[in-house]
């Protein structure tokens, strides 16, 4: 993969990494997925939704809704695969990078879903190239979702050589202590709405911005 910095990175591509296929769906991403079913006319959108993990959110909203897909994992990749879900395309990507922009291409999105939008950047170069990109591929009145305790996440991805007996020896990304400056405030994502003419608002769980 191609990145704008000259930051050390791990090759995803590499190996058939296991990260988040069969693991139970986050708590953030159940908020994200609770707001869209309840508070949100969810149908006939376009929606990005950035680390597919165990793909519970595409078979929550595949039926009415075309949804683009992008990880870094190639056991999430097989997953969703097995899925065989209509509507439901997906990459092996990681967002910094610029083959972020050459997956999406001209897409646009009324929906784009990102629990951890700074957790996992490598610094504020990278950050700042994925923000600008992202932001750029919101439809007029479209929406941006993010969760408030994925912006408190600062960790990082290492591979590793594990083993269990579903498995036996296989690589796995393993998360580790990361950057403090990754945690995103409240403050910083609406200072970055301003910047790009994003309305923004947020309740006690999620933010918003709206185009």
């Amino acid at each position: 993969m191609n990145y704008i910095c000259k930051c050390p990175k791990s090759d995803f591509s590499k190996h058939n990494f296991t990260y988040w296929e069969d693991r139970k769906t986050t708590s953030d991403e159940l908020e994200i997925i609770d707001f869209l079913e309840n508070s949100y006319k969810l149908e006939s959108k376009q929606i990005l939704h950035i680390g597919i993990g165990n793909s519970l959110f595409a078979k929550k909203f595949f039926k009415n809704n075309h949804i683009f897909g992008i990880t870094i994992s190639k056991k999430e990749i097989e997953n969703a695969n097995l899925l065989n879900l209509s509507n439901y395309k997906f990459v092996l990507c990681d967002k910094y990078s610029k083959n972020f922009i050459e997956e999406l291409n001209n897409l646009k999105f009324d929906v784009i879903v990102d629990t951890n939008l700074k957790s996992y950047s490598c610094c504020r170069e990278s950050f700042n190239f994925f923000i600008e990109n992202l932001f750029n591929k919101l439809n007029d009145g479209g929406i941006l979702i993010t969760s408030k305790n994925g912006m408190r996440w600062f960790k990082k991805l290492k591979p590793k050589l594990s083993f269990n007996f579903k498995n036996f020896f296989h690589y796995k990304l393993k998360e580790v202590n990361g950057n403090k400056e990754n945690i995103l405030t409240t403050n910083e994502l609406k200072n970055l709405s301003k910047r790009y003419n994003l309305e923004f608002s947020f309740d006690d769980k999620l933010c918003y911005l709206k185009k």
